[in-house]
Formats: C-alpha cells, structure tokens, sequence
C-alpha cells in the first residue's frame, strides 16, 4: 500500500507546479498600489545619483514621499535598514485607530509595567491606573510614553507578542518589505528594525485618519485626574510644530514623531502640507538629534521648491483613432446606423518633474490598441528629453449595436473581456483541484478491481493449491521440525561414533 500512497503524492506534487498561485499579495490596499506601481518616478534620487543641487544632510537614510501619489521625490539609501526607535509608534497609533474605539477604558497591567524601563521615556502611569484609549495615545504620540504603547498593544492584542504580530501583518499589507517589529514602542531590539521607504508607506497610511493627525498636530494635551494619579499636562517633543524654536520650526509641517535610542541615535517622520501637495518625510540616524530637524526642513524645502506636479492631460483632447488600424472601429465605421464608441482620459493624472520644466516640453505618445482588450483601448505615455515619465490608460465605452451588420455583430460578441487574476487563478484551481480528484478516484477504482479479481482467483484455486496463509506457516512449522528432528538424529550419531571410538582406544591401550 506504501507504493500507492507515494505515487499518489508524486502525483500531487508534480500537478501542484503547475497551479500558479499569484493572489495571496495581488490585494493589498489602493494606496499601495499607487506607492509601489505609480508611474512618473523620474525625478527620484539616490545617494549615488543624488541632483548636484540636492542638500547635504546629517542623516544616515533619508526619503520624501508624496502622500497621495506614492511618488517619491527624494531618496538616500531609502531601503537600508535601521532601528526605528520611538517612530515606531506610529504604527502602533496607526493599529490603535483602526481597531480600537478612543473612549474605551484601558487598565495599566503588572504585566506592561514590567516590560518598562524606569530610565526610558515615560509618563508615570502604574499598575491598576485606569485612562482612555484617546488619552494613552496622547500620552504615547506627545511624550513617547512606553507604557502608554504596551498598555495599547494589550489593548488591541492582548499581549505583546501578539500585537507584534498583528504590527508585521499589518505592514505586509502596506508593501513593507524591509521591516520587522517585535514591540509597540521602538525600545531597541536587534529584530526591531525598518527603512526609511517602509516607514514613509506606515506614515502615508495613518496620515489618511484624521485622529491620527490631530493627534501629531497637537501642541499640549491634558490628561484628565485618574483612579492614580492627578491630571498630566503633555507638550509636544516634535520642535518641528512650534513658532518659538527658531530656526527648527518648520510652518508647513503639520506634526511627526521623534525618535531616539543610543542604537538608533535620532529618528524623525514628519508631514507636511504646501500648495495643495502633502509630503511625508523620514529621516533615520542622525546625531546628534538636531539634526533630524535640520534635514527635514531642509528636504522639504528643496522637494517643495524643486519639484513641481505635472498634470499633462487636463484640457488634453484626445485625437481620433485611427480606423484602418482597427479591426473593430472599422466595423464601427462600416455601418454607422450606430452611436461611436466613446473614449476617456483620467485627466487628473500626475507626476512629478523638475520645477524649471514647463509643462508644454512634456512630449505626448497616444497609442491605440489594434482592438479594445475589456475596457482598454489604448495607452499616453509622456517623454522629457527622450526619458518616460509615466503612462496613463485611455479606456473605451462601446455603445449597444443597432445595425444589422453581421461582422459587427461578431466582433462585438466575440471581443475580449480580460478576467480579473483572481477569477482566472480560481478557475485554474477548480480545473486543477478536478483533475486531482478524477485522477485518485481513477487509482482508487484500480486498487479495488484489482484485490476483487485477486480474490476470484484465490477462490477458484484455493481447492487445488492450498496456499493460504496458515497452511504456509504451518507447513513451514512442520519442515522446520522435520529439518530439527534431523539434526538432532545427525547429532545423536556423531556422538554415538565418538562413543564408540573412545572405547576401542581404551581397549588397545589395555592390550598395549
């Protein structure tokens, strides 16, 4: 049977290659998509091909990243990997508004309060202490607090271990790929580590909550008397917010979160907001922590000033297809007893490109599809200097036929309707999962025509040859006994020859 059941999984295996299971990350959320597949990324820079008029910065890492677009107008080692520190608690607010309500009562745990560093940042809260949901984020995102970030995780998880997991599943769905946290809170861990681009998609993520940015906007927050402690007043640490700190105010930063360990040294993610564009900005390893403040203002003042948003197709008319390339628009033109299909652009679609660049330089490519695939008709793809910038979709309405042309008829009926992946993947599953399914019902029926001709047989030659089991062990029995019996006769004369030979020698000897 051991024979069966390996061919079976042969089988499986060898039919399981050929399944192409490409959905479990083809989700995620809109925004991701538009962060990761986002086209017009020309003005992107690196640290090896960073614009001579890029500023100098303190920062190990840093990025600027257009919070609606994705598109990321600068860059320094963006996916290097480094400790986060406390911006680690954006995720952990970010957690907290998704899945927790703000007037929910929380309860400091024995637990959470073992877990803190007495010398780490911290508000004061003790075992037993009772406070809101909204106040532990205040208390969390205004002063850092610690156990204001494990109480949460609790909250939310549970424990946590399990918030940690829930942090990592989170991100995935986010297109975070350098990144592993274990805690709420950033405290250093050599497993607790992110890169400037992961924390720019976290960032753009929250920012969408208004919570989340009244809470980073905040200057000061009260936190009410509680069961232990009378009422705390919280300041902001993130100096980019407030007018009085010279030359680290920043007026169109709208809040952030910093961040510090002797590991990480200075950590910072800001946002900020300036002619109808909003910018978020990570900078990671600077020293000392000034610095942050210095880079930020810095990057965003060179992407603001450098950079500009180009929307190339608003007021842009789409010339007429060309219909002796098209094999349906030539039917569509043959009989004209019809409405013509209709054809749009996303007028609102952008991307960045130097400031010096009028808009008028960017070079415009239509292209039309020889047929209509779904609802695709063709692609504008736009040049600067021989360079693409970025490619939008033009899309087609094809109206119901009225005329009576046959070809018409055909190509309208017969025209491409692209299935979605996942449509197309679970089709392919249930073929797949069918052919599995025939092939073992297929092994099963074998097996048991085989035994049930096995035993026809066995019953017609049971009477002539007696083999059965038990008649073979017995036999068995009796050969063995009779090869026993033998043996011991062969023994009992050898020992009668020794006998006898001893004798005859003792008589010689007598007669000698």
């Amino acid at each position: 049977m051991k024979k069966y059941i390996i061919s079976i999984l042969i089988l499986l295996l060898i039919i399981d290659s050929f399944i192409p299971f490409t959905c479990s990350e083809a989700a995620g959320n809109q925004f991701q998509k538009s962060a990761v597949e986002i086209g017009g990324n020309a003005t992107s820079t690196s640290a090896d091909v960073a614009p001579s008029d890029a500023p100098n910065i303190n920062a190990e890492a840093a990025i600027v990243m257009d919070v609606d677009t994705g598109d990321v107008l600068y860059e320094k080692y963006a996916h290097e990997k480094h400790y986060p520190a406390s911006i680690t608690k954006v995720l952990t607010c970010l957690l907290a508004v998704e899945n927790g309500n703000v007037n929910d009562v929380l309860t400091v745990s024995e637990n959470v309060m073992s877990q803190v560093e007495m010398d780490s940042s911290r508000i004061g809260l003790e075992a037993g202490e009772q406070l809101t949901l909204r106040d532990a984020l205040y208390g969390m995102m205004l002063n850092s607090g610690n156990e204001c970030a494990l109480t949460i995780g609790e909250y939310i998880a549970g424990s946590t271990e399990n918030f940690a997991n829930m942090m990592n599943e989170r991100i995935k769905s986010l297109g975070c790929a350098d990144s592993h946290f274990v805690n709420p809170n950033g405290i250093h861990n050599e497993d607790h580590y992110t890169s400037c681009y992961d924390m720019a998609l976290i960032g753009c993520a929250a920012y969408q909550y208004p919570e989340f940015k009244k809470l980073i906007s905040s200057q000061t927050y009260t936190i009410p008397e509680t069961n232990k402690h009378e009422e705390r007043v919280l300041w902001q640490e993130n100096r980019l917010i407030y007018s009085g700190n010279g030359e680290y105010y920043y007026q169109y930063c709208t809040g952030g979160k910093t961040g510090y360990t002797e590991s990480a040294l200075a950590t910072l993610i800001s946002f900020s907001e300036r002619d109808g564009r909003r910018f978020v900005t990570v900078v990671m390893k600077c020293n000392p922590t000034t610095e942050s403040y210095r880079d930020t203002i810095l990057l965003d003042e060179f992407c603001y000033n450098k950079y500009k948003l180009c929307k190339p197709l608003v007021d842009f008319t789409l010339p007429s297809p060309n219909s002796s390339s098209t094999e349906l628009l030539t039917n569509y033109y043959d009989d004209l007893d019809h409405e013509m299909p209709l054809y749009y652009i996303n007028q609102s679609y952008s991307f960045y490109i130097r400031s010096h660049i009028d808009d008028s330089e960017i070079e415009k490519q239509v292209e039309f599809y020889d047929r209509p695939i779904g609802a695709l008709a063709g692609k504008i793809r736009f040049f600067y200097n021989g360079f693409e910038l970025g490619a939008s979709d033009i899309t087609v309405s094809v109206p119901y036929i009225l005329a009576s042309s046959t070809d018409a008829i055909v190509v309208e009926k017969n025209k491409p309707v692209p299935e979605s992946p996942l449509k197309k993947n679970l089709i392919r599953i249930i073929i797949a999962t069918g052919i599995i399914m025939a092939i073992l019902l297929i092994i099963i029926l074998y097996v048991l025509i085989r035994n049930a001709i096995r035993r026809y047989h066995t019953k017609r030659t049971v009477k002539y040859f007696p083999v059965s089991r038990d008649m073979r062990l017995k036999k068995n029995q009796e050969r063995l006994k009779q090869e026993q019996e033998a043996e011991e006769q062969k023994k009992e004369q050898e020992s009668k020859k020794q006998e006898s030979k001893k004798q005859e020698s003792k008589k010689n000897d007598s007669k000698g």
